[in-house]
């Protein structure tokens, strides 16, 4: 199993997850994310969900387990973390950038020279800086001229840095630095051994070299080292600590039980498993797909006071926060879309109906009317982010709820949808949208969009609580009542967000692509029938009470895929 998210992952969040339904039978033109068509004047040629040419997920459960590589490559993020937990390494260079911004961007394939000699180059860094600062002592703990200490070095720091013990072969070589002529200085070959260290392979990959057959004969069985390495770089995507290590050694990492103590136990560290929980939501409501919406417009500080370019920074991280305290609240998916917690600053918080001046720039937690503001889909981020410059727009928004989470792919805008515009008296954006939405190409996509997206119009284009509409009409139940269609048959009158979002929580649909997307992001494979098992286990789980975000995580380890390895074919 290849331990890494793929390269793009916003291909998965777009092409994979969106399965063809009967939604939008009768639809003979498309509109998707990214059409401005509603009346906004962004001067904007339109975006896209990425819809377009979709590869339904697998509907059946083969049993299997996928092949996979047995010499994955570290991430850039990964290599990150683990410059920093073994060395305690933050910054590299003059410029004391990240050591992510100075590698190559992560690709797939072989090794490639640019590639390897930016490695080597960041390695001389590192070791560098390391043997001349105060994390020296987190190599090397004893005088380097002092006889046994680099080979006990090697061994030490060696252990951490392969994620195993070394052979007395690897401790051989790795003397041999010490053996040249001219001799270097003990100093200058303990920063030449910690150099030889960080561009091994074994440090830049995570190989899976074990061959004994698994109980099952379905493939081969890892060992305890490499089950230790498989969990920490899904968990917390760095090396392992002492405790896994400690279990690892002892071969303690091969039954479900133990792996399930290990993972809860990290899982725990809040610190550390938070990144993971931050990332993949990011994913999953397509922040990482550079074809949505997230971030890209602008609006009209004249219309929008409250406004600023300079807050979107601080709603990203909003919704960063937002995602990890529900998890590590114990929330469920329902709680995703439901929970009224909010993080507040000087930026937002005017916008949340707050105080502004009792708030700085750091986020505090806060919690908002919880029947007014339920769940990620009514926060600012979202709201502001799909919207037109000076307007709401119920398409981007009713498609993102009908794309995304609903799972049905209304696919990219007819051709030059985005400059239509209709002439006449509206007095709300829905009365101009429903106009511009009439025409029988575009009636039959529209009749599934834009109905959620009305039901969010009590929220202005940055995410403001409105009661009347900028074109002067009144925002009330005429404007946000409307008959949802949540797909297999169900059709329900909406009258509010919070009545949106309860059904969106209960539509097996909407767990089954959450279940889908957590399986596809952890494992970092695209989606397929023997996953698909898995998958169909969460999606259950997910609809019992008391399952957490957490639970799910803690039980992506249990699966045989994650302790069995098969080999890949040409």
């Amino acid at each position: 199993m290849r331990m890494r998210t793929l390269r793009n992952l916003s291909y998965i969040g777009t092409t994979i997850f969106l399965a063809s339904t009967p939604l939008f039978a009768g639809c003979t033109g498309n509109i998707a994310d990214g059409a401005d068509d509603d009346g906004s004047t962004s001067g904007s040629s339109g975006g896209d969900t990425g819809g377009g040419t979709t590869l339904p997920p697998p509907e059946v459960c083969v049993p299997g387990i996928p092949a996979t590589t047995q010499i994955p490559r570290m991430l850039n993020r990964q290599y990150e973390n683990t410059v920093r937990d073994l060395l305690g390494v933050t910054s590299v260079g003059t410029e004391r950038k990240l050591p992510s911004e100075l590698l190559v961007s992560d690709f797939d394939g072989p090794m490639t020279a640019p590639a390897w000699s930016i490695y080597q180059d960041v390695a001389a860094q590192i070791a560098k800086d390391v043997m001349a600062g105060p994390n020296k002592s987190r190599f090397i703990s004893c005088d380097p001229s002092a006889s046994g200490c680099l080979e006990e070095t090697i061994k030490t720091f060696g252990r951490k840095a392969f994620r195993r013990p070394l052979s007395a072969e690897e401790v051989a070589r790795f003397l041999k630095l010490g053996q040249t002529t001219p001799a270097g200085t003990p100093a200058e070959v303990a920063e030449t051994t910690l150099m030889a260290f960080l561009v091994s392979p074994s440090f830049l990959m995570l190989p899976e070299l074990t061959s004994t057959p698994s109980t099952s004969g379905k493939g081969i069985q890892l060992s305890s080292h490499e089950v230790a390495t498989r969990l920490s770089y899904l968990l917390w995507g760095s090396a392992p600590d002492e405790a896994l290590n400690a279990a690892a050694d002892g071969n303690q990492l091969q039954t479900k039980e133990q792996i399930l103590e290990q993972a809860q136990r990290m899982i725990a560290v809040r610190e550390k498993a938070g990144p993971l929980v931050t990332a993949f939501h990011r994913n999953w409501v397509q922040m990482d797909n550079g074809s949505a919406h997230w971030w890209k417009g602008d609006h009209d500080s004249d219309a929008y006071p409250l406004y600023s370019a300079g807050a979107k920074r601080s709603a990203q991280a909003e919704l960063d926060a937002y995602f990890e305290e529900v998890a590590f609240a114990g929330g469920s998916f329902d709680d995703l879309l439901l929970s009224n917690v909010a993080f507040v600053n000087k930026d937002n918080a005017a916008i949340y109906g707050l105080d502004a001046s009792m708030y700085g720039t750091e986020l505090t937690k806060v919690e908002l009317n919880a029947d007014e503001r339920p769940g990620f889909l009514t926060r600012v981020g979202f709201l502001s982010s799909y919207s037109g410059y000076d307007a709401t727009s119920p398409i981007l928004r009713g498609a993102f709820i009908t794309s995304y989470m609903l799972g049905a792919n209304p696919g990219p805008p007819l051709p030059g949808a985005t400059m239509l515009t209709v002439e006449g008296d509206f007095k709300t954006q829905r009365a101009y949208v429903e106009e511009l939405t009439k025409p029988a190409n575009c009636a039959g996509c529209h009749a599934a969009i834009n109905p959620p997206g009305f039901v969010m119009e009590g929220f202005d284009a940055i995410g403001q609580v409105q009661t009347e509409d900028p074109r002067g009409g009144a925002i009330d139940a005429s404007v946000t009542t409307n008959t949802v269609n949540f797909g297999d048959g169900k059709v329900k009158e909406i009258t509010s967000p919070l009545q949106l979002m309860q059904e969106i929580a209960q539509t097996p649909k909407a767990k089954q692509l959450y279940a889908q997307a957590w399986v596809a992001y952890a494992y970092g494979r695209a989606p397929n029938g023997n996953d698909k098992c898995l998958v169909d286990q969460l999606d259950m789980k997910l609809s019992e009470g008391g399952y957490s975000v957490l639970d799910l995580l803690a039980d992506l380890t249990q699966t045989e895929s994650f302790t069995t390895r098969v080999r890949e074919t040409q």
